[in-house]
């Protein structure tokens, strides 16, 4: 149901043939969602953005209990890295990357309006998916970067409260 999903399993098809019929190797990553410096985009900066307009709300799409996981940008970039320093053990390796953690998107909530002092009332659009094609549970199996040895060295918390602070400190990502 998701145009976005679809559109990167296409694209996986594309670079696996592209890289199979022409001899050479490639290394796919599929991402959980990205936090930290510089996010322009998502739940984070959603919620810090509308809090800032009206600390006393909070729309949010769906029920609050869809169960996400995220990944700290410099997490993500690490893993690459280390992932592409590999000797690799097929033409095309796929990594899972993210956290062995997930959050509800109530906890993020809770953890950003602490952040900014805030107690908002909240304000559920109803159903557990947010949007059309929206997952109500995202939770990758993440074995296999794992097992060359790398983990994450930040938690989802820790992801959200410097990505709030990031975003409270840089009000210009919120202009157009």
């Amino acid at each position: 149901t998701s145009l976005y999903g679809s559109s990167k399993l296409a694209g996986e098809g594309l670079i696996s043939a592209y890289a199979l019929g022409y001899g050479i190797q490639a290394t796919i990553f599929r991402f959980v969602s990205i936090l930290g410096e510089r996010y322009t985009h998502g739940h984070v900066f959603d919620f810090v953005k509308k809090l800032k307009q009206d600390p006393s709300r909070l729309q949010v799409l769906g029920n609050g209990f869809q169960k996400k996981s995220y990944l700290y940008v410099q997490d993500c970039v690490d893993a690459m890295i280390h992932a592409t320093q590999r000797k690799m053990e097929s033409p095309v390796e796929i990594y899972n990357l993210g956290t062995d953690e997930y959050t509800e998107v109530n906890e993020s909530i809770r953890t950003i309006s602490g952040i900014m002092g805030v107690a908002p009332e909240i304000e559920y659009t109803g159903g557990e998916r947010g949007w059309v094609g929206d997952s109500p549970f995202i939770f990758l199996d993440c074995a296999k970067i794992r097992s060359t040895g790398w983990t994450a060295k930040k938690t989802i918390r820790q992801g959200v409260t410097l990505t709030t602070e990031y975003l409270l400190q840089n009000p210009w990502v919120f202009t157009p």
